[in-house]
């Protein structure tokens, strides 16, 4: 797998997707989220302007998440593009899981951010922790595609 090369880009909340982000979240508990990040890529980083909550159809909700197909493809052709995934882990905490690597294949070279998030204990926030997915090829000779833990900054208006 090739490595990134210099530091993984920041990835820009606009504030109404923070908020929609962990209002999906919890209105989905004890079931998994999951959505589309909506934005643009520069080379000073991410910035997700827009999130696209989606049903969750999956045969264990409380422990996968499967979007529903056809709110998929329509949120597909959204403008700004999709730019990342969001989902979320109702009873762990916010960092990949053996299932999220392994899914990472199937996302086309558009989706460059995954974000992923949980309840907060008591009265704490959800927490969000924000990754960069980056393409290679792994040692097998083969795609490979791997999430860059990065920054997570929140703008306000």
């Amino acid at each position: 797998m090739t490595a990134f090369q210099g530091t993984t880009p920041p990835i820009r909340l606009d504030s109404s997707v923070q908020l929609m982000l962990g209002k999906h979240l919890l209105t989905c508990l004890p079931h998994e989220a999951c959505g589309l990040l909506l934005g643009t890529a520069a080379a000073g980083g991410i910035l997700i302007s827009s999130y696209v909550p989606l049903s969750n159809v999956a045969p264990d909700p409380l422990h996968t998440f499967v979007p529903d197909p056809g709110e998929w493809v329509k949120a597909m052709y959204s403008d700004p593009a999709p730019i990342g995934l969001f989902h979320s882990h109702p009873a762990s905490l916010p960092w990949p899981s053996q299932a999220d690597m392994q899914g990472l294949q199937a996302l086309g070279p558009e989706f460059k951010v995954y974000l992923i998030g949980s309840p907060g204990t008591g009265n704490a926030l959800p927490l969000l922790n924000g990754f960069i997915i980056s393409r290679g090829i792994g040692p097998d000779g083969k795609p490979a595609a791997q999430l860059l833990h990065t920054e997570l900054q929140a703008l306000l208006k």
